[in-house]
């Protein structure tokens, strides 16, 4: 991992329950680059999804924010990954991909987002060593689930 990419997330210590990344990432636009300040969250509370948020004027407002399944984005740094309105793949290159491409929205009026392949593998190894892929379904919390079907 280089130093600008770990200066930008947050390591876990002891019981950690979250990571946290913020990048540059480009917003791919007809003929145009657009750069987006660009925030990724995990948390074990939620083992199964990353929260992306688009803050397209830092500073101003919450941002847009996306729920992309981790796995979907892990495998999509590898090869095409997702349906309808969240698709993954890897961004061709000479040297092989050093982009991955998220496409988000429907086909017909969709976002393309390039992110920088190597950090986000850094942070996706550091979201797997809080939940280690597969075993997210030990960290789910049934009760107010159970709560809700009691209720009715």
């Amino acid at each position: 991992m280089n130093q600008e990419n770990q200066e930008n997330q947050e390591k876990p210590r002891g019981e950690a329950k979250e990571a946290v990344w913020w990048t540059q990432a480009t917003h791919i636009r007809a003929d145009m680059l657009l750069p987006v300040s660009t925030s990724f969250h995990y948390t074990v509370s939620d083992p199964y999804a990353v929260r992306i948020t688009f803050h397209p004027v830092p500073d101003r407002g919450p941002g847009i924010s996306w729920y992309v399944e981790r796995d979907l984005l892990a495998r999509g740094t590898r090869t095409r990954a997702g349906d309808g309105d969240v698709q993954v793949r890897p961004a061709p290159g000479a040297a092989g991909p050093s982009h991955t491409l998220l496409q988000i929205g429907p086909a017909t009026e969709h976002a393309l987002i390039r992110i920088d392949t190597p950090p986000l593998l850094d942070w996706l190894t550091l979201t797997h060593s809080l939940v280690p892929p597969g075993t997210e379904d030990t960290r789910l919390n049934w009760k107010p689930f159970e709560r809700l079907l009691a209720d009715t």
